[in-house]
């Protein structure tokens, strides 16, 4: 008896919380529809995503002229209002943009570490913004600074070889495999000795140095960012075994994986909250 009212009680809490979660989802499906009826009425348009596209893709270009273009002409902007507060408006909307120029930036080559640095600073930097001009101000600092940065990775790329680019090429798209030099030079139809010195001396590093670098580089991420357990990142990232993967890690950072992830969370908690407990 005591276990089929236990069973009983259970049953009930599970149809409580799903009406609950049913409310909350027609309450914003409602708010939704009274929102977009509003944007209606005033006959905004949120920017089409290949708009979106065209304003990030010269930052990721490192096209130092057409980023200030974009800049000069940001203030005429159509801008959706998500405060009450103007200021504030503008402060998310700030971080929607630095958040899709930090991720398009790593993409185009930008080291993570790099790119999600600057992301964190330049958001803690809104808070010193008392005005809408203020964050205008910032909003063209950050995209020129991410602008000049990819300038400067783009202009290193050029500066490499057709075959060495083809090698880092492989290299991206195989990051999830056990990756050997000789299939390197097997794809590429050259000899494994020489494109391991071809890609030392226009890099400054070896293939596998190159490899393990970025391979930590996509483990810091998934540590910082997402929520994979080490035992599916070295596996994603095709390293022998999880302690295979922690000591390794452990021998660059100084810390071990999970203790990595901790210390990285709490440090994007103060960044989102201001410091604040």
């Amino acid at each position: 008896m005591g276990k089929e009212q236990t069973l009983q009680g259970l049953k009930q809490k599970q149809d409580a919380l799903k009406k609950q979660h049913e409310q909350l989802f027609e309450q914003m499906d409602q708010s939704l529809h009274e929102y977009l009826f509003r944007q209606r009425e005033d006959s905004f348009e949120h920017a089409t995503y290949s708009q979106e596209m065209a304003t990030v893709q010269p930052v990721k270009d490192g096209d130092i002229k057409a980023v200030a273009r974009i800049i000069k002409n940001h203030k005429s902007f159509n801008l959706p209002s998500l405060s009450s507060s103007p200021l504030q408006s503008r402060k998310f909307l700030f971080v929607a943009d630095i958040t899709m120029v930090c991720r398009f930036c790593i993409e185009g080559g930008m080291p993570s570490s790099e790119s999600y640095g600057l992301s964190d600073l330049y958001i803690r930097e809104t808070d010193q913004c008392k005005t809408e001009e203020d964050v205008e101000e910032l909003y063209g600092k950050m995209m020129m600074d991410y602008a000049k940065r990819m300038q400067v990775y783009r202009q290193k790329e050029n500066d490499l070889s057709p075959k060495v680019l083809l090698a880092i090429n492989y290299i991206e798209n195989h990051l999830h495999e056990r990756i050997k030099v000789a299939d390197i030079a097997e794809d590429l139809e050259m000899n494994a000795a020489y494109l391991s010195t071809l890609f030392a001396k226009e890099t400054g590093r070896s293939v596998s140095d190159y490899i393990r670098d970025r391979k930590h580089q996509i483990a810091k991420h998934l540590l910082a960012y997402e929520e994979y357990s080490c035992t599916d990142i070295a596996e994603y990232l095709g390293y022998s075994g999880e302690s295979h993967f922690s000591a390794l890690f452990a021998a660059r950072e100084g810390v071990a994986p999970t203790e990595y992830r901790k210390r990285e969370y709490r440090k994007h908690f103060e960044t989102v909250t201001g410091g604040e407990r």
